[in-house]
């Protein structure tokens, strides 16, 4: 197969590159568009073609716009995508919006703000489009619009004919810019740095990477893999979109500047220069525990006890109760989780255990009712006294369909989100942490104890598992004079029919008061797609806090807000998420299938975790 050279810039491509050859793969690919939509070509390998045109606000060409909407008429229907693409000439999305409406045009604009996309596609010019095949990812056309366009279509049509086909057009011509543009980025100067600091944390020996970063051989070696993780957006796996919503502290995503270093240090054939390997030598703590650079070796220790784990088949849930070991009461700044085989090791939630007991359903429903306004709380009391009088159980599924803020009260006092009893640490790949903010924390007191759910997976050897536990205590006599407190929002009425490929599902949170939002969080399983997460205020105004385009069951992250954000009470958190059952997702374990609520993995979820800090604290000794 001939090697597909890249333009660097459109002096650089035409000194320096030549053309994609007939049969070369450009590679899969995804983008997010004006709308905040992640594309990812792959999920298109059930159509016959992806037809792109570049836009440009007050620039795209007129009449090849007008051939693409002509051309979608006729072939929307006969398993052919249309898009246009912004080639990093507008970065502001609402911009590109406004355009398309000045237009009346309403397709997606596939927003390439470092430009990689429309560089491997081979775009010069605003007049030129390009007919992609999302089954082999290779370009078959790239030329004007018209009959010429329309016979690459049919060709992807009839499949008989996969070669490239290129014509030249005399529109307005493309610019790239960025690093790499006009010469190969070094690999000491750029590339090394960028690794270092994103990749070789997990990318080392003994990290939890599969392969190592930590040579120029080992990253020429895995160079093309490299490419192609980064022009999917599938490393680092941040998920989140950046370019939109609130900052977080720990975003994993690569910037713009960062994935044109990278992917055009590989498209240049991944270069090395320099007698020093900077990524030879790195030095990386020698602990288990993350927390350990910010706040130590943790205070106590608990070891779970050995979990063993078959080769195959389906495992339950286990539930474990474990005993800490206090004999005196002690407050809590942070926990780790700290797996031990975190290959089978699926999540944990653990859940504090006062010496007097975990409350029951009733204790709860009853304490979440009394905290309600009491002008709420009468009528509920009034219809299940009524109830009751009649014979008759109340319908608490009624009650807390029209009363939802109740049901996740109830729902947080029974997992122990009540009083001065602090937010534990669980664990899911990519979440090990609790850590509360400086001078707020929660207590165990003597004799408290964990019950911890824990989920393994099978991977086909016989293991076990002895995953510890770390826990940071406030010194002997400070008491952290704020409470950090939170909900977990879950819709257990889960329908979700086979083969669907976006099935949309909306779940409501209540902050019934006063707060400061510090984490969001969303929960799904192998189907989960795409989550946003909007507060709506009491004045009837929305803000998108966040949103995770391309949902990963792999890494189940914790967004935790750069700043937190104030929110007045009543404030409702929607999230609103969509799953993809069908085949098109290769996570899914079976697209035929209708599915519903349940633990396993194979089954669904829909849930969000949130933790805030109520402005309030007067509650609290």
């Amino acid at each position: 197969m001939k090697k597909a050279l890249y333009t660097l810039t459109t002096t650089f491509l035409a000194s320096t590159t030549s053309a994609i050859f007939a049969g070369d793969r450009i590679g899969d690919f995804a983008l997010i568009d004006n709308q905040g939509t992640q594309h990812h070509m792959a999920w298109y390998d059930d159509q016959n073609a992806v037809v792109i045109l570049p836009q440009a606000n007050g620039a795209t060409d007129a009449s090849a716009l007008s051939d693409l909407e002509d051309l979608k008429e006729s072939y929307a229907d006969q398993g052919v995508v249309f898009f246009l693409i912004n080639p990093g000439m507008e970065t502001d999305r609402e911009a590109v919006s406004q355009d398309l409406a000045s237009m009346g045009v309403e397709l997606p604009v596939l927003m390439d703000d470092a430009q990689l996309v429309a560089e491997a596609l081979g775009f010069t010019r605003l007049d030129e489009a390009v007919v992609y095949n999302p089954k082999s990812f290779e370009l078959i056309y790239r030329g004007p619009t018209g009959s010429d366009l329309e016979a690459a279509v049919l060709r992807a049509l009839e499949g008989s004919d996969h070669s490239l086909v290129t014509m030249t057009t005399d529109g307005s011509e493309i610019e790239y810019s960025g690093v790499g543009a006009d010469k190969v980025p070094s690999y000491v100067a750029d590339v090394a740095p960028v690794i270092k600091e994103n990749c070789a944390t997990c990318h080392r020996e003994g990290g939890i990477a599969p392969f190592a970063m930590d040579s120029k051989l080992a990253l020429q070696g895995w160079s093309p893999m490299i490419r192609e993780v980064v022009m999917t957006k599938r490393m680092p796996p941040g998920q989140i979109d950046t370019k939109v919503s609130h900052k977080m502290k720990n975003q994993m995503n690569l910037s713009d500047a960062e994935m044109q270093t990278l992917v055009r240090w590989v498209n240049a054939g991944s270069p090395v220069d320099g007698d020093v390997d900077p990524l030879v030598g790195l030095q990386w703590p020698d602990t288990k525990w993350t927390l350990a650079e910010e706040l130590g070796e943790p205070d106590l220790i608990v070891k779970i006890p050995p979990q063993a784990i078959p080769a195959t088949g389906v495992l339950d849930y286990r539930d474990i109760p474990l005993d800490l070991g206090l004999t005196e009461d002690r407050w809590v700044r942070a926990s780790e989780v700290a797996p031990d085989n975190a290959d089978v090791l699926h999540h944990i939630i653990a859940t504090v255990i006062p010496p007097e007991g975990k409350p029951d359903g009733q204790q709860a429903f009853v304490k979440a009712l009394n905290s309600l306004p009491e002008e709420r709380a009468a009528p509920i009391r009034a219809e299940m006294f009524a109830a009751m009088a009649a014979g008759k159980q109340p319908n608490i599924e009624k009650i807390f369909e029209e009363n939802p803020e109740l049901e996740q009260l109830s729902i947080g006092l029974i997992l122990g989100g009540e009083d001065d009893i602090p937010q534990f640490g669980g664990y899911a790949p990519g979440n090990a942490v609790s850590v509360a903010p400086e001078g707020a924390g929660g207590l165990l007191k003597a004799g408290t104890s964990l019950s911890l759910q824990m989920h393994y997976t099978t991977s086909g050897r016989e293991v076990t598992d002895e995953t510890e536990i770390g826990i940071y205590f406030y010194p002997e006599g400070e008491v952290p004079k704020e409470r950090m407190t939170g909900a977990v929002g879950n819709d257990f009425d889960i329908n979700i029919p086979a083969f669907t490929k976006d099935h949309e599902l909306e779940l409501v949170t209540y902050i019934l008061n006063e707060s400061d939002l510090y984490s969001l969080m969303p929960h799904m399983h192998f189907r989960g797609k795409r989550m946003k997460f909007f507060a709506e205020y009491p004045d009837g105004s929305e803000e998108l806090l966040l949103s995770v385009p391309d949902y990963d069951f792999n890494w189940q992250l914790v967004h935790e807000l750069a700043e937190p954000i104030r929110v007045p009470a009543g404030t409702k958190i929607r999230a609103v998420g969509a799953f993809d059952n069908s085949a098109q997702n290769k996570a899914n374990p079976d697209p035929s299938i209708d599915l519903s609520w349940g633990q396993q993995s194979f089954e669904e979820m829909f849930m969000g975790f949130y933790s805030w800090k109520e402005i309030d604290q007067s509650g609290d000794d």
